[in-house]
């Protein structure tokens, strides 16, 4: 339990640190996003660069817990989906509600868990889930600009 702690300890205080900034002014207001860039676009690109690059191909390429992670995911995410247009008939809310319930936390939380939990083993799916989530954001991004977009006639949001 003592690993488990010492692996998730750093980030809930590294968010309550932001926070506390946050609320006293020690942070601008565009701090979020600028972190939020760094992180998504250098941070973990690096990591994963990292990880896959010391992983075969041969190791990394698994269908069957591509497919079942894939699936699983994208299920969640259209029955989320389905159930917020209902309810909102919003589609870029209703996308971003799908992704949200969908969306594992593999690359920051995720990775370092399980490579406690299974070892060097637990590295590779939990990449291979990263990568795949990365597909999901890419899903539900296009469902957000179609949504924006919705008042220009099909062939011009194509």
């Amino acid at each position: 339990m003592l690993y488990v702690f010492n692996v998730v300890l750093p980030v809930f205080a590294l968010i309550l640190i932001g926070y506390i900034c946050a609320k006293t002014g020690k942070l601008g207001q565009n701090a979020s996003i600028e972190l939020n860039r760094f992180v998504v676009w250098l941070a973990l690109p690096a990591q994963l660069f990292s990880f896959a690059s010391n992983s075969s191909w041969q190791k990394l390429w698994q269908p069957e817990f591509i497919a079942t992670f894939f699936l699983s995911c994208l299920i969640v995410f259209l029955l989320v989906l389905m159930v917020s247009w209902y309810v909102k008939r919003d589609l870029a809310a209703a996308s971003f509600a799908g992704l949200s319930a969908s969306y594992s936390n593999t690359g920051y939380m995720g990775i370092p868990l399980c490579v406690l939990a299974l070892g060097q083993d637990g590295l590779l799916p939990a990449i291979i889930a990263t990568f795949i989530v990365f597909v999901m954001f890419a899903l539900a991004t296009v469902l957000i600009e179609i949504s924006i977009l919705s008042h220009k006639k099909s062939h011009e949001i194509f």
